[in-house]
């Protein structure tokens, strides 16, 4: 019998313009899962590289890497159309009933980065 748990919070970036400046700075603390570009967009899927049990935990971690980027990063934040934070779980049979929370300074974290927020369940296997 499969458990449902958290797996992790995917930063999701999608943009018109180049994020190269982004993606390295990001990348020195995280993890790039995906980068790739063509002639009118450039998508990133980034993952936090320090140990995290919590959507919660995760998100604020990946703000304080962002919050952290050099000038030239942050203007191409601004410029993706797409920054959101991918909470991921694996779904299951049990417990019951599952919960996972995230406080409302995270929240308003978010929200003043100018990122969103996405839940994806991933079947049992």
């Amino acid at each position: 019998m499969s458990e449902i748990q958290f797996l992790n919070v995917d930063l999701e970036l999608e943009s018109k313009h180049d994020i190269s400046a982004l993606v390295s700075d990001l990348q020195q603390n995280a993890i790039v899962l995906h980068y790739d570009k063509d002639e009118y967009r450039q998508l990133a899927r980034i993952e936090a590289n320090a140990e995290v049990m919590t959507p919660d935990k995760a998100i604020n971690h990946l703000c304080e890497l962002i919050e952290s980027c050099s000038k030239a990063a942050l203007k191409q934040w601004l410029s993706c159309t797409k920054r959101t934070f991918d909470i991921g779980f694996s779904s299951g049979n049990s417990p019951k009933c599952y919960s996972q929370a995230l406080h409302a300074d995270t929240l308003l974290r978010i929200s003043a980065i100018g990122a969103g927020i996405e839940i994806t369940l991933y079947p049992v296997e």
